[in-house]
């Protein structure tokens, strides 16, 4: 849901004097708490618990929502939408720890594809109910609408979530028997506070510096998820500029998007863990590397669907066309994005906070960065080779899906790649 607002947010700035904001700015000031996020959340969460901290989470977020409603200046509108982001990415850190937490390796990939409906499926419903309320009520509504739906979401979740991230959990039970430890220490290997924290706040980096898989598969992942914030920050002016779309009718261009992303899912949901389960019965081995197969078939189709959407445009062509080619540009996307989170979750499944959280700074930086150059390459080059651009750089990364297919479960064991977290 979070991500649905934040994908309706793009709706206001259509409404906005071209002078104060654009989609791309909209983008670039959630980035920001995109990127700071990962760095509080992740150790935080390990030290008090995943559940824990979505409370902070939705206060925050509220809160910006209230503010940029009533906003009546830009600055103040800008600041609280950078805070809007490091509250949203709250919620996209704990997902998958919790399902780390919560679910058995053999269905994590089913949890983990109904998990990311909301993250994947939320930016292209957002743009179709943000268009038409700013065309039919005003754009203010987008933030008091979505405002009055977490407060329900908040009162649901103080009765019904409880913690789980289980040295949390065990702790909690050992301080109720008088038998335990300061809030955060492991019990199974006791640290001083100042060690505790330490290790929490160093977690991320150094499996960002110290652990290369890390950041090859951030990199690789950060790649698609920067192309999908460029199709959520340009897709609805550019059929607004080529095909006279009024801002509600720009909306349902992102259902293009969105069918690609459920075909993904529900492909992901069925076959990830039966592949998985069936390599592990043939091989007599667990390897997290079973999850990484589908970034091979995103490797090709990320680069295809960018020349199919940008020369579609480029020639003018019924508005269907584009659309089709935007979901298979999904597609490419998320079997790209989705097999790494799998990876991740299943290679350091107590701390996978850490490791998504590690990701999620390499791609909220590319996320921050390449939608910017978006409306520029389009000026210069056009719809066309400014999308075949893009493809080119997407086929540039191609070696990396390949090197990690191939050699991933080499790098991930080598002990001097192990650092002690």
């Amino acid at each position: 849901m979070s991500t649905t607002k934040n994908t309706k947010a793009w709706s206001v700035v259509t409404r906005m004097p071209r002078k104060e904001t654009s989609h791309t700015q909209s983008q670039f000031e959630l980035s920001i708490g995109y990127c700071l996020g990962p760095l509080l959340i992740a150790p935080i969460s390990e030290l008090y618990g995943h559940v824990t901290v979505l409370y902070p989470g939705y206060i925050g977020f509220m809160v910006a929502l209230a503010v940029c409603g009533s906003s009546r200046s830009l600055p103040l509108f800008v600041i609280f939408r950078a805070i809007m982001g490091l509250a949203a990415i709250t919620f996209v850190l704990m997902g998958p720890a919790i399902v780390a937490d919560l679910i058995p390796r053999g269905q994590r990939g089913l949890a983990l594809s109904i998990m990311s409906t909301g993250p994947v499926v939320g930016p292209t419903i957002g743009p179709v109910i943000g268009g038409y309320i700013v065309e039919n009520i005003s754009w203010r509504w987008i933030f008091y609408s979505t405002l009055i739906f977490f407060g329900f979401l908040l009162s649901l979740s103080l009765v019904i979530l409880k913690e789980t991230y289980a040295p949390i959990v065990l702790n909690r039970k050992q301080n109720k028997g008088g038998k335990g430890l300061p809030i955060g220490q492991k019990t199974s290997n006791p640290k001083t506070p100042r060690e505790t924290l330490q290790s929490a706040w160093t977690r991320p980096f150094k499996m960002l510096f110290l652990s290369p898989i890390v950041p090859f598969v951030g990199f690789y992942s950060a790649l698609s998820n920067a192309y999908g914030m460029v199709c959520f920050a340009t897709l609805g002016t550019v059929f607004q500029n080529n095909y006279s779309f009024t801002p509600g009718q720009s909306g349902l261009a992102y259902l293009g998007l969105m069918f690609g992303f459920l075909f993904c899912q529900l492909t992901l949901a069925r076959f990830s863990d039966r592949y998985m389960l069936k390599m592990e019965a043939k091989n007599n081995d667990k390897r997290p590397e079973y999850r990484l197969p589908p970034m091979f078939i995103g490797a090709f189709l990320l680069p295809i669907g960018f020349f199919w959407y940008g020369w579609s445009l480029e020639y003018h062509t019924h508005w269907i066309v584009p659309v089709l080619g935007s979901s298979v540009i999904a597609i490419g996307i998320l079997f790209s994005y989705l097999p790494v989170q799998m990876y991740l979750v299943d290679t350091y499944t107590i701390y996978a906070a850490s490791a998504t959280g590690a990701c999620t700074i390499i791609r909220s930086i590319c996320s921050t960065l390449v939608p910017l150059s978006a409306n520029p390459l389009y000026d210069d080059l056009g719809y066309g080779w400014g999308n075949s651009v893009l493809a080119f750089i997407a086929i540039g990364f191609v070696p990396i899906a390949l090197l990690v297919l191939r050699y991933g479960e080499r790098i991930r064991t080598n002990p001097r790649f192990q650092p002690k977290l």
